[in-house]
């Protein structure tokens, strides 16, 4: 298999998969399970580019998330469990919020259930940040649709925020330790803002100027009837997928009424991409391919969150920790092998390119 980049949309099909999976549990063994996966893979799959750093950004991210919920799920919550660990002076609260406390007893069974709870979150997270190591923010921009390419812009430059941001501090610290300068207290970290800004402002002027001379913006003329269907089309996929997404959610639908609305939904969205894409006079320099690896790490990701579904509906204990009796949680083996089929993104992909300049290459160019 010849060296090259899998393609950025793959990536993130991957770990929405396992974000998907992982929304559907709040046990923690499972949780663990999919975290180490994505350390994994990112280990030996991340480039050594500015948006590798992602990953590790976002595990701080999930640590902070999840700390705010335990400390919110037990200074504020409902009494759950008898295994009293220590207790808070408690404050009264209105007669119209019963059942609800501030401070009081804290047991062990509400310690669990609020580390559970914020560890879903945090695992949803951390697959995200995944996705933005693993991948380009740039080469994800290639492969958005025309008809979302200036959203898409908006959104790739607001996901490599961070990462620039925490680059570019790297590397003024550097110039600064180099010039025998360290960083000790608040005002030499007041001292870093200038050259971070100004770093800031010259990257965003040349993005600007490259985006200018590649014809950034420019438009086709279409037919008022095409602009007309389009709208049409539109509104159809967005009351479709409502309605869809609502009798999911609530089930009191019939059992063919939510997935033929979500198809409709689909369908008639990706023709209004299709008819609106046409506005936008677009050309791709070096498209990425999708071949079988990009199938193989698209499907993995959603295998591991099929098995979870599949345990959801014949099994849905075993993927709720249990508070009464208190209990290790358990592991179902379906689960573990589905998302075992997930590891299959650092065996299917093709080799990194050992070409160092290319990260360079790609943060220097931008695809009109």
């Amino acid at each position: 298999m010849s060296a090259r980049l899998l393609h950025a949309g793959a990536w993130w099909m991957w770990a929405l998969g396992l974000a998907a999976a992982a929304s559907r549990t709040s046990n923690p063994l499972i949780l663990l399970v999919i975290i180490a996966i994505t350390a994994l893979i990112v280990a030996f799959r991340a480039q050594h580019a500015p948006w590798a750093r992602a990953y590790s950004s976002a595990l701080v991210l999930a640590a902070i998330v999840v700390s705010i919920r335990v400390i919110f799920g037990l200074l504020v919550g409902l009494p759950l469990g008898t295994h009293e660990l220590f207790s808070l002076p408690q404050l009264p609260v209105p007669d119209w919020a019963p059942g609800i406390r501030i401070g009081g007893s804290i047991t062990i069974e509400q310690l669990l259930s609020a580390l559970f709870d914020g560890m879903r979150l945090g695992t949803i997270i951390v697959c995200i940040g995944a996705a933005n190591a693993l991948s380009s923010p740039l080469r994800l921009l290639k492969s958005v649709p025309s008809a979302v390419y200036e959203l898409g812009v908006a959104i790739v430059v607001a996901m490599s925020l961070v990462p620039t941001l925490i680059s570019d501090i790297a590397r003024v610290r550097e110039a600064r330790h180099l010039r025998g300068r360290s960083i000790s207290g608040p005002s030499d970290v007041i001292g870093l803002i200038g050259p971070v800004l100004d770093g800031s402002l010259r990257r965003s002027l040349d993005l600007a100027a490259a985006m200018d001379s590649r014809g950034y913006g420019r438009t086709a003329g279409i037919d008022r009837k095409i602009r007309r269907v389009t709208n049409l089309l539109v509104v159809t996929a967005l009351v479709a997928l409502v309605l869809g997404i609502y009798g999911f959610l609530t089930g009191n639908s019939t059992s063919w009424v939510a997935p033929t609305m979500l198809i409709v939904g689909l369908a008639t969205g990706v023709g209004s991409l299709i008819l609106s894409g046409q506005r936008t006079a677009r050309s791709r320099y070096r498209p990425d391919v999708w071949a079988i690896p990009e199938w193989s790490v698209s499907i993995s990701g959603w295998l591991a969150a099929g098995s979870l579904w599949w345990v959801l509906a014949h099994n849905a204990s075993a993927l709720e920790p249990s508070f009464n009796p208190l209990s290790w949680p358990p592991l179902p083996l379906l689960v573990v092998a589905g998302l075992a089929f997930a590891t299959i993104a650092a065996l299917m992909t093709p080799p990194i390119p050992s070409d160092q300049s290319m990260p360079m290459r790609e943060e220097s160019s931008v695809n009109a």
